[in-house]
């Protein structure tokens, strides 16, 4: 999973970074094997509809897999892996717990507004800003060479000036902070570990031919006054090889989560080419649905109960020859 570079690097030394400076870089700390493993995972094409499951949703240009937890092992086991454990440990003063992840693909254009990740929430809608301690994870998992992330640097220690804003504007920035802008392009497995508190972005870019792969999450140091702070973590049992009370705290098994999911999506959040290949998808599906229900409508019901017991028959003795 991890490159030996990054397993040996002192946790001390990257905890002392997030205290001091806000944030820690670590180039291809992921094995470019994992990363293309892990992307194999997850089938940006397939929006689910009607489907009794986990999958991608669309945001503009934006998909997520949001329920990585429960839909990806791969993830799983970096976002619960002993080296990110080992730095929340040593960070955090109190209990911590992860309260949001996702993987996601980027294309086309993207305009992200500088802001901070100290967030509570009302239901759908951002309600105030916190001062609870918290890391932001955020893995590359394609090469980035636009849209990469951005931090002001050491703006984790006056961003609470700003605790009134949503967003910061860019010629705020640029006038202000231009100087201390650090901008992150980096090969895909690099990893981004920052204050929640650190103003960033991810740099504005247009490109119809380019695409960027990331996983993020996100770990806040909770206490009793955010009680219902986070995401739902939808975890598949399978992935809990390794079940501790750490690992357990961690993942908010018996924590009150209020806030929905991230992104927010419905049919509106789609761009309409993507809509329209939807709809061409859901017209083929609609078309054999329609067949299959006239066959079953016009057919006496023992003749339809022996044809599946055929299919099943053959399927079966297919099956044992294999």
């Amino acid at each position: 999973m991890f490159n030996l570079n990054f397993i040996s690097a002192s946790t001390s030394e990257i905890v002392n970074d997030l205290k001091t400076k806000g944030y820690f870089v670590f180039e291809q700390a992921l094995t470019e094997q994992y990363v293309d493993e892990l992307l194999q995972e997850i089938d940006f094409e397939q929006i689910l509809v009607n489907t009794n499951d986990v999958g991608v949703v669309i945001a503009s240009d934006i998909k997520f897999l949001t329920h990585c937890l429960a839909n990806s092992k791969k993830a799983y086991d970096v976002i619960t892996s002993r080296k990110v454990l080992d730095i929340c440990k040593g960070y955090f003063t109190d209990s911590y717990k992860l309260t949001n992840h996702r993987v996601y693909k980027t294309s086309k254009k993207g305009h992200m507004p500088w802001h901070t990740d100290n967030n509570l929430q009302s239901g759908k809608q951002l309600s105030a800003k916190h001062n609870m301690q918290g890391l932001l994870f955020l893995f590359y998992l394609s090469d980035v060479t636009t849209n990469a992330f951005q931090l002001v640097k050491k703006s984790q220690n006056w961003s609470r000036d700003y605790q009134h804003e949503i967003y910061l504007s860019d010629s705020f920035i640029e006038s202000n902070y231009s100087q201390d802008v650090l901008t992150l392009p980096m090969k895909k497995g690099s990893v981004i570990v920052c204050d929640i508190h650190a103003v960033h972005r991810a740099e504005p870019f247009k490109d119809e031919d380019y695409t960027r792969y990331t996983l993020l999450f996100q770990v806040d140091q909770v206490g009793s006054e955010y009680v219902g702070h986070g995401e739902k973590n939808l975890v598949n049992t399978e992935y809990l090889d390794n079940v501790t009370s750490e690992l357990m705290d961690y993942l908010g098994f018996g924590f009150k989560r209020n806030y929905p999911a991230f992104p927010n999506s419905s049919i509106a959040t789609m761009k309409l080419p993507d809509v329209w290949k939807l709809q061409k998808r859901l017209l083929s599906q609609t078309f054999q649905a329609l067949s299959t229900k006239l066959a079953i409508n016009l057919l006496p019901g023992g003749i339809v109960v022996n044809v599946k017991r055929m299919i099943w028959n053959l399927n079966s003795n297919r099956s044992k020859k294999n």
